[in-house]
């Protein structure tokens, strides 16, 4: 019996030598060093962040007149296209450059770019009414759908511009960078250029 008293005395004693050699030479806590360049880092890596997402249900009128009514009734063509187009706005992090982020103290100051347009697609089906002349419909007959595309993306691009919408995409992206910044230090303050 003596021979387990001290068995289990040399296991408790060696238990709370582990103990107090854990909090005599326990590692200091790592408190990772946030600097200028691990926030641009940091931004950079997110690439294009997009911000605001504008769907407007566009229509264009394509005439392919010649200017005469009677060419116009052989060879005319008039294109009528509905569509409902989704238009992606934000910017550009990976155009940030070390001078566009600034940190002093607590407080980091970013220079923003600008706000672009990222995409401009399809959010649903053209609706096309194509009415053509009638050697155009024999010979050449085009349905338009390109044409009213094309015509329908340019619509939907300068919709989408408006500075309310950018005003938009630049308040959201500030409080996603804030946000990110956040989870590299929770007491950072930021301010935008």
């Amino acid at each position: 019996m003596k021979f387990y008293i001290t068995i289990a005395l040399i296991i408790i004693v060696f238990l709370v030598g582990l103990g107090l050699g854990y909090f005599i030479f326990k590692p200091a806590p790592y408190a990772a060093q946030v600097t200028s360049q691990v926030i641009l880092q940091s931004l950079q890596s997110r690439g294009f962040l997009v911000t605001e997402s504008v769907l407007a249900d566009q229509k264009v009128v394509i005439e392919n007149s010649t200017g005469s009514v009677w060419k116009d009734f052989i060879l005319g063509q008039k294109i009528t296209a509905t569509a409902i187009m989704k238009t992606s706005l934000g910017l550009d992090l990976s155009k940030l450059t070390e001078g566009d982020v600034v940190l002093k103290g607590n407080k980091a100051t970013i220079k923003l770019p600008p706000i672009e347009l990222q995409s401009v697609e399809l959010a649903s089906d053209i609706n096309l009414d194509n009415n053509q002349g009638i050697i155009k419909r024999i010979f050449d007959n085009d349905d338009g759908y390109n044409q009213a595309l094309e015509q329908l993306r340019k619509q939907a691009e300068q919709a989408a511009m408006i500075q309310e919408n950018q005003d938009l995409a630049r308040q959201n992206a500030q409080t996603e960078i804030k946000r990110l910044i956040k989870l590299l230090s929770p007491d950072m303050e930021v301010e935008f250029k």
